[in-house]
């Protein structure tokens, strides 16, 4: 039998990155601190930027001669086109949806609308990520403590059977509740990274923007420099990187609420129809 404490750590995992986001996003949009329009867009820019600039730019790069040797063989090659590639893509295009969906019509950007987007993105980002795997595994769960490993055998084959057993039951309870605390960092490093653009775009300045590249290509790449040498290496990483990413972004984002309340944006309902001087 897959013990409790495993399904615990799959509900867990579940639970915090599926439902906390989206509850999260739906709450403060109905409550009126965050806009619905910001909260789609990160979502929707998010799957954007994967179809229409990374996998393109992956394409390009294992064109290059030898390249995928590089990659597939070579750990620091693989963490340098993982982090390069998303870097460029998810940050050009939190650029433009900032300047071109969410500062349309002489209205700035604000600092609800980074969080907003921030956390849309990071939905998206769960969904492709994860996918159905944190569902499937708990199904699988239940199937196998319902059915016993006999009867799972019998529907779906004695190998597939054995490999699915040995997988959920070899797998330390505390690694599938990671996976839960893993997307709640990842959520945080999104919205900071957010903030980062959106304060350029709000200040006309390309350094801000090209700090959150910098910065989330040196996230991706120490990702996967770390995750080989144990998940738990993994996992202090992002939890550092997150604590970095918050003290360095969050006043970046105290900024953009005191810009929003001098022209008059606290609400987002607040700045329908009003004109905005320039900053």
């Amino acid at each position: 039998m897959v013990p409790f404490s495993s399904i615990a750590g799959m509900m867990f995992t579940i639970i915090a990155a599926f439902f906390v986001p989206v509850i999260g996003a739906i709450v403060l949009c109905a409550a009126g601190r965050l806009r619905w329009k910001a909260v789609i867009a990160g979502f929707f820019f998010y799957g954007l930027s994967q179809a229409l600039l990374r996998l393109p730019l992956l394409w390009l790069f294992y064109q290059i001669p030898g390249m995928t040797s590089f990659v597939y063989s070579n750990l620091l090659g693989n963490a340098l086109v993982m982090g390069l590639s998303a870097a460029l893509s998810e940050e050009c295009m939190r650029y433009v949806g900032a300047r071109f969906a969410m500062g349309r019509r002489g209205q700035p950007v604000t600092g609800r609308d980074a969080l907003g987007y921030g956390l849309g993105h990071s939905i998206a980002e769960t969904f492709f990520v994860m996918g159905l795997t944190a569902f499937t595994n708990l199904m699988l769960a239940f199937a196998l403590n319902q059915t016993g490993l006999s009867g799972y055998a019998e529907q779906f084959g004695q190998e597939e059977a054995l490999q699915v057993y040995q997988v959920l039951t070899g797998t330390p309870a505390l690694q599938f509740a990671a996976g839960g605390v893993e997307r709640l960092l990842y959520t945080l490093v999104q919205i900071c990274l957010t903030a980062l653009v959106f304060y350029g775009v709000r200040r006309k300045n390309w350094r801000y923007p090209l700090l959150a590249a910098g910065a989330h290509f040196l996230f991706i790449a120490g990702v996967s420099l770390m995750q080989p040498h144990g998940v738990w290496m993994g996992e202090g990483y992002v939890l550092v990187f997150a604590v970095m990413m918050a003290a360095l972004c969050l006043p970046v984002l105290r900024r953009l609420w005191r810009m929003d309340e001098k022209k008059g944006l606290e609400k987002p309902e607040e700045s329908a129809g009003q004109p905005q001087t320039k900053e």
